[in-house]
């Protein structure tokens, strides 16, 4: 049993406890990210920066966006869920909840997939109006397909809840590591048959074999498929999973706007961006991954009974994690070059494609203090019930990304759109942290 699987029981955790379990699903996170840089490696030896990767970005861009809103604020909210069901010892009403919570996110995720792909020919031309006709049905095409991979993932989720509940925390983790390696895979081997969509194909092929894995981890643990689900745990589960679908929403739905904005610019931004963005995007889950599930089980402990503790916690925390990023921005634009052309720089991916996509990557790691910062607020005011605050936060978020995005690509193109998302979470981070203040001070006791 490796460390991660031994960490304590969420009422006895500590920060150095956090620290540890936060590292471990860090590193085991970074590993399985790397393989996605396998995958761009590939894309960019064998089609650079054309309409083909265009399509792709955009046809990966919206079922990577439910899976992570969706079947991602459900694996958090059903950490805490699942603790409370099987208390007594009682595994079956807990796998009663996990099956039933895997059912609503599999259907979820399904009819939302359905509808993209159906109505992908009559959005795509406005939000990608310089795309030609051919890479709108590519896209289109490839959004079909894809509509497998998001249920696969969805369900990938929540088996790594169940795992996450019991404390097996390596698994979930590294399990990722598996579809960008069957998409880099089936596209060396049948690009001639399948053209680009063998990208689409390799990612539902991988997601199937995380799904089956983390699955099967969890049925061993005796989270056997059962359908008699408590009501009262049901709803308890539902509770939890409304404030944490915002706060993935607010996560989330900048990237997505971020891409297709870029398709806006014509052919050649979108890709640049996926490119620019995806080392600092790696970044960037790891951090929430390892940030929000270390936190949360401890942040909800305090909340039910040392609220004062979990204020001094959060600052603590905040301190520590923008003082952490800042170093990792200038990091960033030190080694962005050097570190693109390593990555991209062969066949068909020129120095001028290197030079831009850099340029990207740059701008975006400006984000990161700001972006950490927003990780730990949205859970501190997830567990504390700031119901009204969290939706404020998510709209401002949205409102700001779409407003610097078109105000910033006006002067800076694609650079811009990536330079826009620091002062939007900035904002974001501000008002969550504000919200927090005012819940602390109306739990002061009123001297008389």
């Amino acid at each position: 049993m490796s460390q991660a699987d031994e960490a304590p029981a969420a009422s006895g955790m500590d920060d150095r406890a956090i620290a540890r379990a936060g590292a471990t699903i860090a590193i085991l996170s970074v590993v399985a990210k790397s393989s996605a840089f396998l995958r761009e490696a590939v894309i960019a030896m064998l089609y650079g920066r054309g309409p083909e990767v265009d399509a792709f970005f955009v046809a990966l861009a919206l079922p990577v966006f439910l899976v992570q809103i969706v079947a991602g604020s459900f694996q958090i909210a059903a950490i805490p869920a699942l603790l409370a069901a099987k208390r007594g010892g009682d595994r079956r009403r807990a796998a009663a909840l996990a099956t039933s919570g895997a059912g609503i996110v599999a259907g979820v995720i399904a009819g939302a997939a359905i509808l993209c792909a159906a109505f992908a020919p009559l959005y795509l031309p406005a939000v990608a109006p310089g795309y030609s006709a051919r890479t709108i049905t590519l896209a289109t095409d490839m959004l079909w397909i894809m509509t497998l991979f998001a249920v696969m993932g969805g369900l990938a989720y929540a088996g790594g809840a169940v795992l996450t509940a019991e404390r097996r925390f390596a698994l979930p983790a590294i399990a990722p590591v598996l579809t960008p390696l069957a998409m880099a895979l089936l596209l060396i081997g049948f690009r001639d048959s399948l053209g680009v969509s063998a990208l689409a194909w390799g990612a539902v092929i991988g997601t199937l074999a995380e799904a089956a894995i983390v699955l099967s981890a969890a049925r061993r643990l005796g989270y056997r498929p059962a359908v008699s689900v408590s009501r009262a745990d049901l709803a308890d589960l539902l509770r939890r999973w409304g404030p944490l679908f915002l706060a993935t929403l607010l996560l989330s739905g900048a990237g997505l706007i971020d891409q297709l904005m870029a398709a806006r610019l014509g052919e050649g931004a979108a890709s640049a961006l996926g490119y620019g963005a995806k080392l600092v995007l790696a970044g960037l889950h790891v951090v929430t991954t390892a940030l929000g599930i270390s936190v949360l089980p401890a942040y909800a402990e305090n909340a039910l009974e040392d609220p004062a503790r979990l204020f001094s916690r959060l600052r603590r925390h905040l301190v520590a994690v923008i003082l952490l990023a800042i170093p990792g921005v200038g990091i960033a634009w030190l080694l962005s070059e050097p570190v693109i052309a390593l990555l991209y720089q062969r066949g068909a991916f020129t120095a001028e494609d290197t030079k831009l996509v850099a340029q990207v990557l740059s701008a975006y790691a400006t984000q990161l203090p700001a972006f950490a910062a927003v990780v730990i607020l949205v859970r501190a005011a997830a567990v504390l019930n700031l119901g009204g605050v969290i939706p404020v936060a998510a709209a401002v978020n949205i409102v700001l990304t779409i407003a610097l995005n078109a105000l910033f690509m006006r002067y800076w193109g694609v650079v811009g759109i990536a330079l826009a998302t620091a002062p939007a979470f900035a904002v974001t981070g501000a008002v969550l942290y504000l919200g927090i203040l005012r819940d602390q001070g109306r739990r002061k006791p009123t001297v008389s």
